[in-house]
């Protein structure tokens, strides 16, 4: 443990008979029998000064200051010393030596005390004591160890850390930066004159720049300076411009503003957190800068050993005590046109780690994408406005695998199936600006889809409130923003490449989606992938049917002046979990979702019925395995020439004449238990159908049901904790228990079972009781009902509760997109038709969407979150099996002022009567 003195420096404020200088140095003579300087024999001393109530002292303590150093001589003054103070913090407000009873706190405490003594010892407790009387005003201090924390724990990996010092040359204006690895050990020797560095120890990194370079005074205030606000002080300008523009309703004085920051510093800053240099110290024990600016004939030159800032030492080491030599050289290269750039050589290697051909390959290919393969698209540039982007080429080399490493931001070697681009405005409105199919087999016709004013804020019902504030459909946070994506099935048959695996193999490596900043890289796909950053990976998993993120490669463009809130982490993986990310990540999810993978799944089902001929209708599977069965008992018992057999039927299967006839009698049997086979599959189907058509109905009636269970379960622990079972309490659980009982009765009614027995029942009162099982959420949701013409009423003969789960699905349907419209007038209506024997049933919310129309009455297509693509199935197989059928009205069959979804449930073949 470390030994300290603890001391009270008797000391005046004003007019001291010394030469001291308070918080800087202590004056004192050294007295006969040097009891004073003896004193400070034992260092560190932390002390108290006290000024006495003579010479017009006011009898104060008024500050604590710490001693390091051993007192030096006065040169000019023999026989007194000078004491440096290293540390000096003042008092808030003075301690009195004498306390309210007018009592002497340091003679009363303190065993050292002598009032004579001008220096003189006093116990820890009290030295404290009377700092935390005084208020002792604290200062948050930096420790050397802060740089091996910036350095190693808030950059996430080595490949971060020189993608962070490639974005400090973009923020410098630079046309490129040439990263340099050499030496590296794990890689094959080549000749020595070969490397650029080679007198320096371990793996050699060199990054290199030809920015506006620095001064002494931006290496002094801004590059030793962790956290400086020299880059961040202009994005807290646009946030504030921002803010106050938006609340004027004036957005051009913002745009003006953003255009003159341009013209003056040709890049808006992408460092935000002003750590990103210290990425150095993770790769390399050394660091030699040398940097130029235009003004200036020669290279400033900072040398920096790291190892100096780790060592471990009981003692706290100041980050500023820790000095670091800067000088002046001539230019140790050509700085070319700009006759300005930075050049870092980290040297040394770092414990723990070492670069290895793979890791190579990985960070050039990184570094290749850190600009934005969309950066001539003129789309994107006048979506982000980025119509000002200065060019900027990054590019790595490694002279020790120089043939091995990519050469290409991305693979275009195949073509992909589809391409999609998107701009979403800061309202959440999405425009389709190019959604395209293309297969590799010309014959197969290619498909394009344009659509605008898509609102991607569709609503979770996991989630319902994510998008509202005060009941009103809030605005993203996250600001407008364009995607594009490139998008594989992974099978041969649909990859235009000799070898489809080249392709499927890149995707695992590099599949997902980028972000970029101003057209610079921000997060790679990789990174983003790994963490699921949009939710694609729960989904694929839950169906497979689905995206992931080894189906594509894309990117998502932002702008600085325009997505302020859209922050990156300190250790550079990935945006800050804030509103804004997440608004961008549900936004960007919903845009892949909702419009990409319903034809994602329409095209690759269609050409599976082309390619594979697949029968998927039960129903048809067992006509053909009849029509089969049929066939070869037809042909057993008939006189058809087996041995000639003209028409070629069996000369592939059977040789002899009896292995055919005993052949044929087989196979008829085979098909007559593949009829069987298929039967019981419909069985099996129908019998999922009667469940899920249940659960989706149930579900409707499962919020009333949780709030009427959890009423009773509070309600009888209520009892039993008290131990008082009251009168009033007893009927209130009677009622809670009855109402739980008539919900549960409620439902019965929906249940649709294949032996259910048909009945004779008015369409009116299966109309009715959805209602009535909907009253409640409509209510809720301000949504009125209305059957236009209930005299229109017809008689049905079938399975009641089918109906009923018909209704149900669609009056479901008709609340979300209702919700998801959010106008002011909610409302669903009927029309019934006596005479066709047809019911319209129409809603105020949004139409059907052109992207889910192909595939409306299919399982597994839906828009709705989270979807389930099963509703509108059920309908239609519960129809088809009562003769009726279920589709979307035809546009002059449309009631007028509904501008939702309209549907038309058709019974003209489906009985009145038993």
């Amino acid at each position: 443990m470390e030994n300290k003195s603890y001391l009270v420096l008797t000391q005046y404020r004003n007019d001291s008979t010394y030469n001291d200088f308070i918080g800087k140095y202590y004056h004192f003579p050294v007295n006969k029998d040097k009891s004073y300087i003896k004193q400070f024999n034992t260092l560190p001393i932390e002390f108290i000064y006290y000024e006495p109530t003579k010479n017009g002292g006011k009898g104060e303590f008024f500050g604590f200051g710490r001693i390091t150093k051993e007192p030096f001589e006065d040169k000019r003054e023999p026989g007194y010393y000078f004491a440096e103070i290293s540390e000096y913090k003042e008092f808030s407000k003075p301690v009195s030596l004498k306390n309210e009873l007018d009592i002497n706190i340091e003679e009363q405490n303190n065993p050292h005390y002598n009032a004579q003594n001008a220096v003189r010892k006093i116990p820890q407790k009290l030295l404290e004591e009377i700092c935390l009387d005084g208020g002792i005003v604290l200062n948050i201090e930096s420790d050397a160890h802060l740089i091996k924390v910036l350095g190693e724990q808030l950059i996430g990996s080595e490949k971060v850390g020189i993608l962070e010092l490639i974005k400090n040359s973009i923020d410098a204006q630079a046309s490129y930066c040439k990263v340099r690895i050499e030496k590296v050990n794990k890689l094959p020797p080549i000749d020595i004159n070969d490397y650029e560095y080679h007198d320096l120890p371990g793996t050699v990194i060199i990054i290199e720049d030809d920015g506006i370079g620095m001064s002494k005074e931006i290496i002094e205030k801004g590059w030793l300076r962790p956290a400086s606000t020299i880059k961040t002080n202009i994005k807290e300008q646009l946030k504030i411009e921002r803010e106050k523009a938006l609340k004027s309703g004036n957005l051009g004085s913002y745009d003006a503003l953003l255009k003159q920051l341009k013209k003056e510093h040709g890049r808006i800053p992408l460092g935000e957190k002003g750590v990103g240099r210290f990425a150095t110290h993770r790769l390399g024990r050394y660091l030699e800068l040398r940097t130029k600016t235009k003004d200036i004939s020669y290279e400033l030159v900072l040398k920096i050993d790291w190892q100096e800032f780790d060592k471990i030492s009981s003692d706290f080491v100041n980050l500023n005590s820790i000095g670091i030599s800067l000088f002046k050289e001539e230019p140790s290269r050509d700085y070319g046109k700009s006759q300005s750039g930075t050049t870092l050589i980290i040297y040394g290697g770092k414990e723990g780690f070492e670069w290895d051909k793979e890791g190579i390959i990985d960070l050039t290919q990184s570094i290749l994408n850190i600009n934005s393969p969309n950066s001539q698209n003129k789309k994107f540039k006048s979506s982000t406005k980025n119509d000002e982007v200065l060019p900027f080429r990054a590019y790595l080399e490694c002279p020790q695998i120089n043939d091995e490493l990519p050469v290409s931001q991305t693979y275009t070697e195949a073509t992909p199936n589809f391409t999609f681009d998107i701009l979403v405005n800061e309202e959440g409105i999405a425009e389709i600006s190019e959604l395209r199919f293309k297969h590799p087999i010309e014959k197969i016709p290619s498909q394009e889809w344009l659509e605008e004013n898509i609102d991607l804020r569709y609503i979770d019902e996991k989630n319902p409130a994510f998008w509202f504030f005060e009941n009103s459909r809030r605005k993203p946070e996250c600001g407008g923003f364009y995607m594009h994506l490139d998008i594989w099935y992974r099978t041969s048959e649909w990859i235009d490449l000799p070898n489809y695996k080249e392709l499927t193999e890149y995707l695992d490596n590099y599949g997902g989606v980028a972000i970029y900043r101003d057209g610079i890289l921000v997060i790679d796909s990789k990174l983003n992938s790994e963490f699921d950053w949009l939710g694609l990976e729960d989904k694929h998993i839950k169906r497979v049917s689905r995206l992931s993120y080894r189906d594509f490669i894309g990117n998502i463009e932002i702008n600085q002046g325009y997505n302020v809130n859209l922050i990156d982490k300190t250790n550079r993986e990935g945006l800050i979990d804030n509103q804004a990310a997440k608004d961008l990540a549900k936004l960007a999810f919903y845009a892949i979702d909702k419009i990409l993978v319903p034809r994602y799944q329409q095209k690759r089902d269609e050409f599976s019925k082309l390619t594979k001929g697949l029968v998927m209708d039960p129903k048809k599977l067992n006509d053909l395995a009849k029509t089969s069965s049929s066939f070869f008992t037809n042909v057993a018992d008939s006189n058809y020439p087996l041995e000639a057999d003209p028409y070629k039927f069996f000369s592939n299967l059977w040789e002899k004449v009896e292995e055919r006839r005993e052949g044929i009698i087989n196979l008829s049997a085979s098909m007559k238990q593949l009829q069987k086979s298929i039967q019981m599959l419909e069985d099996t189907q129908e019998k999922f159908v009667e469940q899920a058509g249940f659960g989706v109905a149930v579900a409707i009636s499962l919020h009333e049901i949780n709030k009427i269970t959890s009423n009773f379960y509070y309600g009888i622990a209520s009892l039993i904790k008290s131990g008082e079972f009251d009168k009033i309490k007893l009927e209130n659980l009677q009622t809670t228990s009855q109402s739980l009982r008539s919900e549960l009765k409620r439902l019965s009614p929906l249940r649709a079972i294949r032996n259910e027995n048909s009945i004779e029942f008015n369409i009116l009162k299966s109309a009715k009781y959805a209602y009535e099982v909907f009253r409640q959420k409509l209510k809720k949701e301000n949504i009125t009902f209305e059957i236009l013409n209930p005299d229109e009423g017809f008689q049905l003969y079938g399975r009641y509760a089918t109906i009923n789960q018909v209704f149900g699905n669609l009056f479901d349907n008709s609340i979300y997109w209702i919700k998801y419209a959010a106008r002011k007038v909610n409302s669903i209506k009927l029309l019934l038709n006596k005479q066709y024997r047809t019911v319209i049933i129409a809603d105020s919310g949004s139409d059907i969407s052109e992207i889910i129309r192909p595939s409306l009455f299919q399982p597994g297509y839906s828009l709705k979150e989270p979807p389930s693509g099963l509703g509108l199935f059920i309908c239609k197989i519960y129809l088809n099996n009562m003769k009726g059928h279920i589709y979307e009205t035809p546009t002059k069959d449309r009631i007028a002022g509904m501008n939702g979804a309209h549907f038309t449930l058709d019974f003209k073949k489906t009985p009145e009567t038993k």
